[in-house]
């Protein structure tokens, strides 16, 4: 076949050019070169630059032995066609000189098969194989190699071609299986591909149905329902501005009615650089949404009650506590009185449906001047953005007769309001027929007059609550209870370091024997010279110690002191004396209080018998067995006890007889004014008498009075401890041996 007879291959890649199926490019590359070649049939094949196995695109008449054994040959295994190749030579198969002459081969016969290598400027990239029973001359061999190479583009457009047809129908078969609903958007704002997700969220089945995203008609909400405008529109954001817009949840609702929850995002297409459109995707998280409402909800409600907890009111009054200006705010703790004896009457179940009662009646007494919120077990707060003064009487109205001896609240309109809550409250509650009777207590501080941040009015208001004491009132916050704080708190400060400073010191008072007026024993009684805060009160630094923790070693100090005292005075003394040392609820709470007796004793070198430790019966009241174990204990060591305070608080005639004491001391109560009031008389006389026949040492305190001191005596009451015969001194001020008037 001569050269004349080609096929004019401008032309012909001009045709190829227009063509844009892959499988026509290749199959008529192929046809082109069989008809220049005169060849009967042949096959093109591409290899990786890997040198692997080659991939057959498009065949015309190939023997099968050719097929077969092509996806052997590589260009690795360093044979002679191996060598052709990469040296861009031709290769023929089989033996040439017996090349059958006849058009119609057998088709195990490979002698007429010729292979030429294609090459780019990087080595061999695809073959022509063809089959030509009559030969191919050099001239043809090299005219082919020169029309791969023109061809080679051709070839590898349709490579292309067909790699994008293949990667847009994965991507269209992944757009069709996502859950996620994804939509196209041109420039314009006009959807211009919506995949199944997106038709089956919107509820939209046609995409002719969904609006330009810059249509008010999708009327997008957010969560709490209000309407959005449409420059809040995550797709018209992206469109606008080129800036993506993730995660943006609202409401829509679709033709059937049905709202959902979708959360949005909207990512900016570009094309050679410049915007094109977007991308819009969204995916329906209503039951997420309202799961996540639910538990947020749970986390801010109480759920005994339903009302809400203090988080959630305490963000409220953060809200309330940052408007300007502010307003008229009430916060008021309120707490039902006495409610641990209340529980073990009418037991757990009955608590909860009482707290829920109370939880209904404030609910409805705030209404919408406010919020009710439940803080713990048996205290609420209500907060109040109207404190005024209740509204005109009705039946279910606060407004009522303020009770006898309330004080005036008239310039207190949230005052006249807390008064008429109580009196709605305090009452009887029916707890499945069971009646009971509740009192309640209220503390309340006004916002911003008592604080400006929720910290202080809950602070605030829980102070004034605390300042009602026991009885069912209400109290507002007054600036010197938040001093009492700050003063109790300085004083604990002050305390801490008293006890290792040295400013802590002990006096002692006389229990005098009478007529004779001779000491028989003295009372520790802890005092305190503070260098800042002066002379502090054992009545005032006490209780912070009881509180503190810190009696235990204020105990122990004095403890210590007065056994250290009583083996100096005893040195010289022929006649010994004791000292009394008072013992503390808590001292007794751990149960060790002997051992802390026995060391103060071996430290000290004291005789046991000098020691009287004095408790009270609020002592003995917290736990008897204890408490009477640890007093065996001590008489075992060599101590007496005595029983302070008796007459007043938890006496008991039982204790009497239970406690293993030697001593007897009468309250100052029984004695104060005795002489004056004959019944009083009769009743100290009985105690005294009582004491005497039980076997004890009765000791008359707080005698004051020489009226008072006379009737004692007469009592039959022989030691007497009182400033009218001798106040508390220190050491260096006590004469022991000077009589005493």
């Amino acid at each position: 076949m001569s050269n004349e007879s080609s096929p004019n291959w401008e032309t012909g890649l001009t045709a190829l050019e227009a063509l844009h199926d892959p499988g026509q490019i290749q199959q008529q590359v192929l046809l082109d070169i069989l008809r220049y070649a005169g060849a009967w049939g042949g096959l093109i094949a591409m290899t990786g630059r890997d040198g692997g196995p080659f991939q057959v695109l498009c065949t015309q008449h190939v023997p099968a032995a050719v097929l077969n054994r092509l996806p052997e040959i590589t260009l690795m295994d360093g044979s002679a066609f191996a060598a052709a190749m990469h040296g861009g030579r031709p290769f023929r198969l089989g033996d040439t000189h017996s090349v059958p002459q006849t058009a119609d081969p057998q088709a195990d016969d490979l002698s007429g098969t010729v292979i030429v290598p294609v090459h780019d400027r990087d080595g061999p990239v695809a073959l022509l194989a063809l089959y030509a029973p009559h030969g191919l001359g050099d001239a043809q061999l090299a005219g082919l190699q020169r029309l791969g190479r023109q061809v080679l583009p051709s070839l590898q457009r349709a490579q292309l071609l067909r790699a994008l047809r293949s990667s847009e129908a994965q991507a269209a078969t992944m757009l069709e299986v996502l859950e996620e609903g994804v939509m196209l958007v041109d420039l314009s704002g006009r959807p211009v591909q919506a995949n199944a997700a997106a038709h089956r969220i919107t509820g939209l089945t046609d995409l002719r149905e969904f609006p330009n995203v810059f249509d008010p008609a999708w009327k997008l909400m957010d969560p709490a329902g209000f309407l959005l405008p449409t420059g809040a529109y995550p797709a018209v954001q992206a469109l606008r501005t080129g800036v993506t817009v993730h995660d943006t949840q609202v409401l829509f609702t679709r033709p059937d009615g049905e709202w959902i929850i979708a959360s949005l995002n909207a990512i900016p297409l570009l094309e050679g650089g410049q915007q094109a459109g977007a991308v819009v995707s969204f995916t329906d998280v209503t039951a997420s949404y309202l799961l996540q409402r639910q538990l947020e909800a749970q986390a801010l409600h109480d759920p005994l009650t339903g009302l809400p907890n203090r988080r959630q009111v305490t963000t409220l009054l953060k809200q309330l506590c940052g408007e300007r200006p502010p307003p008229p705010t009430a916060v008021m703790i309120v707490t039902l009185h006495n409610f641990p004896n209340l529980l073990d009457r009418i037991g757990r179940q009955g608590a909860d449906r009482l707290i829920q009662l109370v939880a209904q009646r404030l609910e409805d007494a705030v209404s919408d001047r406010g919020v009710a919120a439940h803080l713990t077990e048996h205290e609420f707060l209500l907060l109040l953005t109207r404190p005024g003064p209740p509204g005109p009487a009705g039946p279910d109205s606060l407004a009522g007769p303020e009770s006898p001896g309330e004080p005036d609240r008239s310039d207190d309109p949230a005052g006249q309001w807390a008064a008429h809550l109580l009196n709605r409250l305090n009452g009887t509650f029916d707890l499945d027929g069971q009646a009971v009777q509740v009192t309640f207590r209220l503390g309340y501080a006004l916002h911003p007059e008592d604080g400006r941040t929720p910290a202080e009015l809950l602070r605030h208001a829980d102070l004034a609550l605390k300042h009602t004491g026991h009885s069912p009132a209400a109290r507002r916050f007054e600036p010197v209870m938040a001093a009492d704080v700050e003063r109790r708190l300085r004083l604990e400060e002050c305390l801490q370091r008293a006890v290792t400073t040295g400013t802590l010191s002990v006096h002692y008072q006389p229990v005098m024997a009478v007529p004779q007026r001779e000491i028989r024993s003295l009372e520790a009684l802890l005092r305190w010279q503070d260098p800042v805060l002066g002379t502090v009160s054992p009545a005032e630094f006490i209780p912070v110690a009881e509180s503190s923790g810190l009696i235990n070693d204020l105990g122990t100090f004095v403890l210590r002191e007065a056994l250290c005292q009583a083996v100096r005075w005893n040195a010289s003394r022929r006649a010994p004396l004791s000292v009394n040392v008072n013992v503390s609820v808590t001292q007794f709470s751990s149960g060790t209080f002997p051992d802390v007796v026995r060391d103060a004793l071996t430290r000290t070198g004291a005789d046991p018998r000098w020691l009287t430790l004095e408790v009270t019966e609020a002592v003995a009241a917290q736990d008897l067995p204890s408490v009477t174990r640890q007093l065996h204990a001590l008489k075992a060591l060599g101590a007496r006890i005595a029983l302070d305070d008796f007459g007043t608080g938890y006496s008991s005639l039982a204790l009497l007889s239970q406690l293993p004491i030697d001593f007897l001391k009468l309250d100052r109560l029984l004695v104060q004014g005795v002489h004056l009031d004959p019944r009083r008389q009769v009743l100290l006389r009985s105690v005294v008498h009582l004491g005497l026949e039980l076997g004890f040492v009765v000791v008359a305190e707080g005698v004051e009075l020489p009226e008072e001191l006379s009737f004692v005596q007469a009592c039959g009451c022989a030691h007497v401890q009182g400033f009218l015969l001798a106040r508390p001194q220190s050491p260096q001020q006590l004469n022991l041996n000077a009589p005493h008037h």
